[in-house]
């Protein structure tokens, strides 16, 4: 479970991805975080900028992106089956999958193609 804290603009200034002490829990100032909030994404990413002196760390996320759709093509195209990957690899993928169907719902705030 993840927990942040927030400035007094609402603005997340800390990330716990461990539980909190009891004198972090009685503090008040840690929340329960939902791991698709777009300003828990940004914050990490936001630190993970800072302390990265890793230049193929940069891509990383984009590559694990393309690894998807290269994942999705092959299964549409029958050359794998999706139980053909590991139990692990099945997992990460359906989170993933979920975790953007998620986010798509969240950013879609016109709400479909309706004309008005």
């Amino acid at each position: 479970m993840m927990h942040i804290q927030r400035d007094e603009r609402g603005e997340v200034i800390g990330l716990l991805q461990r539980p909190l002490t009891t004198e972090e829990a009685s503090s008040g100032d840690w929340l329960e975080a939902d791991p698709a909030d777009p300003a828990v994404a940004a914050f990490a990413r936001r630190v993970g900028e800072v302390g990265n002196q890793n230049p193929l760390a940069l891509t990383d996320a984009e590559l694990a992106r393309v690894t998807e759709d290269l994942i999705d093509v092959l299964i549409d195209r029958a050359v794998i089956q999706f139980t053909d990957l590991p139990v692990a690899a099945q997992n990460k993928l359906l989170q993933r999958r979920q975790t953007r169907a998620t986010l798509a719902n969240r950013l879609d705030l016109l709400g479909g193609d309706d004309i008005i």
